[in-house]
């Protein structure tokens, strides 16, 4: 019979090595910046309930880490490319959930909710 300390080690080294697997490529300056950007968004949008902020927060921290490489790449308006994880990811963070949710708001044709 194996021991719970063995088995509980084991189930931890998985899943250590699948959020390895799933964090590989992502550098600590790219999860500060998008940090920053999604702590901007958070702090910057008060009239939105804090249940709400919170689940913004998360969904910016996340995909600006995901959309931090396409966004070191891209040339906008004649500026770039970035070139630099940290960045890139803050302005992705900052920017994710205002254009999605202007977009969301444009499809429907009417101001938010914010209840």
């Amino acid at each position: 019979m194996t021991e719970p300390a063995s088995t509980g080690a084991l189930a931890v080294g998985i899943a250590g090595a699948g959020v390895a697997g799933v964090m590989a490529g992502v550098t600590h300056e790219a999860m500060v910046g998008s940090l920053c950007g999604a702590l901007l968004f958070f702090t910057t949008t008060k009239e939105l309930p804090i249940i709400r902020r919170l689940m913004f927060l998360v969904i910016s921290f996340v995909m600006g880490i995901l959309f931090a490489p396409a966004l070191a790449k891209a040339e906008l308006f004649g500026f770039g490319p970035i070139d630099l994880p940290g960045p890139s990811a803050f302005i992705a963070s900052a920017l994710v959930i205002t254009v999605t949710l202007a977009a969301i708001r444009q499809r429907r044709g009417t101001e938010p909710n914010h209840g």
